[in-house]
């Protein structure tokens, strides 16, 4: 049984009240499970099997996740207007936390909306996330920690188009 230590991360968190603990083991082999999402009309481990042709996987909790072919059938799922939004950013649902694959909100989205820290290889998104975009509340910090330790705190409401030094490097996301 491996023994997971949990640790702090970062006084700006903890003064902005967002305690949350970060497995320390950021280089060890990823547990076996797997997030295990729905996906037209089957049950699919993101990790394992990857997102089988999903272009974006909605995670409410680390065991409520669903999948969809296509951008607009997400933001359809949850209630997402896009014409009410700033068309020049990607598209992303109020109250939630986009991740994109590509830079720009291209490629494979991501989406979380709990304070809680995710461990990216659950998904099958380890090292893929490229640009974000934070519509929580304002003052909803988000945050990326890498597997080196490095972390970067995504600010609310915010978008990233690029992240230049940190792409493709995130293994945690906090919601």
């Amino acid at each position: 049984m491996r023994t997971r230590v949990a640790h702090f991360v970062g006084a700006a968190a903890m003064a902005a009240g967002l305690l949350a603990a970060v497995p320390s083991n950021a280089t060890a082999e990823p547990a076996a499970a797997g997030a295990e999402a729905r996906y037209e009309g089957q049950r699919i481990n993101l990790r394992e099997e990857g997102w089988r042709g999903a272009h974006t996987c909605v995670v409410t909790t680390p065991q409520d996740i669903d999948c969809y072919g296509k951008g607009s059938e997400a933001d359809a799922a949850l209630g997402y207007d896009r014409s009410a939004d700033a068309k020049a950013l990607p598209a992303c649902a109020r109250g939630w936390l986009c991740l994109y694959e590509h830079v720009n909100g291209g490629g494979r989205r991501l989406i979380f909306n709990d304070e809680y820290w995710h461990d990216l290889n659950e998904y099958g998104f380890a090292n893929k996330a490229s640009s974000w975009r934070n519509r929580q509340s304002r003052g909803d910090t988000g945050g990326l920690k890498m597997g080196n330790g490095q972390q970067i705190w995504i600010g609310a409401p915010e978008y990233s188009s690029n992240l230049g030094g940190y792409n493709d490097r995130a293994r945690w996301v906090h919601g």
